[in-house]
């Protein structure tokens, strides 16, 4: 019992920081962005372990909460792309058994597919797009709310009115020009994919790439999608 209470307390510690950490990303610029990432990847590296000793922690063993934290690691854990995938498979497991969310089952198959090049399909992965959020690349849309809820979702629309209410229209996110150092108001990438802004000031051309796994610094994209 001790040691189950010990690895529900250290998912919901491990859980909470994340959260915390992201949330601080939009005003902590560059560092609060490079913290979040070697937190992604020491969370990442203690999953594993976990699961390579005990399998996935689902709700019988560390409890509802302790089971979706566990979820949430997984979900940031993007720059490590296999681990990722064996812990899809551990949860779609899990899920069957009963021993975890279908909703955040359906978070990680989204976050999975869009890493491997491949459109998602429960658009639970959003972008900011022009003063709105919008889900990212989604295969057959017309019946993604069928999806939705067979994975106990709201309707898709829902979940952008959600996210607009929560967070406010989105920003787009000032990038310096290289050549005269201006700043350009720029709707980033989407994350692992590549972009070219021309500024209008100079002329100068840049490439921008955002990095997967946590969110730009100054943008109002909410942090767990």
């Amino acid at each position: 019992m001790s040691r189950r209470l010990n690895l529900r307390e250290e998912l919901l510690r491990r859980g909470g920081l994340d959260q915390a950490a992201r949330s601080a990303v939009a005003s902590g610029g560059e560092a609060a962005f490079q913290r979040v990432m070697a937190m992604d990847d020491e969370n990442a590296a203690w999953l594993g372990e976990v699961i390579g000793k005990a399998g996935w922690p689902g709700r019988s063993a560390v409890g509802e909460d302790g089971a979706h934290m566990a979820w949430l690691l997984a979900q940031h854990a993007d720059r490590h792309p296999r681990l990722q995938r064996q812990c899809l498979a551990l949860l779609r497991q899990a899920v069957a058994a009963g021993e975890a969310s279908a909703a955040d089952l359906a978070h990680l198959t989204d976050r999975v597919l869009l890493a491997s090049g491949k459109a998602q399909i429960y658009g639970t992965q959003l972008v900011a797009r022009h003063g709105r959020f919008v889900a990212r690349r989604l295969r057959d849309p017309e019946t993604v709310d069928d999806r939705r809820s067979a994975a106990g979702l709201k309707p898709l629309q829902a979940s952008l009115d959600d996210a607009q209410e929560l967070y406010g229209p989105p920003s787009p996110v000032p990038v310096q020009c290289r050549g005269c150092h201006n700043e350009i108001q720029v709707w980033l990438p989407e994350a692992g994919s590549r972009m070219t802004v021309e500024c209008a000031a100079c002329g100068s051309v840049m490439t921008l790439r955002l990095r997967y796994g946590a969110t730009p610094p100054r943008s109002r994209t909410p942090a767990r999608f």
